[in-house]
């Protein structure tokens, strides 16, 4: 009996399990002030948010301040290398580079071997990130390419990798990989 009412005071204190639990309302209203690891709010473009929501995923872009604030997002810096490239400013384009310049045999050489370009589409998918760093630190964005030459059409499809440039001003390229398709 002694053990009894020693035991019976200590299962007061630390909350007994078998004790009945309320309708659920008081569970349910902490449950919702408290925010879900999911619904960490980012920027992303509307249209980005629009998917993510139909599909109930959260977006893949990373969080705020991977890159400067107003920096060109990864899409967006991989377009516009493959604009500068296909124009034909080799300077330029090497400067979207890690280090400012593209190896002897770049990942993308088929389209530094590109001349005669008549019109071009550039379809980016949106970036996954490939580390577990948060904000996100290595980015690939896949990629389609319809070129349009003198000579025909081309199609090429694969990935782009970036990462912040040093000083977070944006994005850079680290490597790539296109393939020839058949479309």
């Amino acid at each position: 009996m002694r053990s009894a009412s020693v035991l019976l005071p200590l299962l007061l204190i630390a909350g007994c399990s078998c004790q009945r639990q309320g309708d659920g309302v008081e569970a349910a209203a902490a449950a919702s002030a408290t925010p879900s690891p999911r619904t960490t709010a980012v920027t992303v473009p509307a249209d980005a948010d629009a998917a993510a929501a139909a599909a109930g995923t959260v977006p893949a872009t990373p969080p705020p301040g991977a890159v400067a604030a107003g920096a060109a997002d990864e899409g967006a810096t991989v377009r516009n290398y493959i604009g500068v490239l296909l124009r034909g400013d080799r300077a330029a384009a090497a400067a979207y580079w890690a280090g400012g310049t593209t190896r002897l045999q770049p990942d993308d050489a088929p389209l530094h071997r590109l001349t005669d370009v008549v019109s071009l589409r550039v379809d980016t998918d949106t970036p996954i990130a490939r580390d577990t760093a948060r904000p996100s630190r290595l980015r690939e964005v896949p990629i389609r390419l319809r070129i349009l030459t003198r000579q025909g059409t081309l199609h090429y499809h694969g990935w782009y990798r970036l990462q912040p440039r040093a000083d977070g001003s944006g994005w850079e390229l680290s490597g790539a990989s296109l393939q020839p398709s058949l479309d």
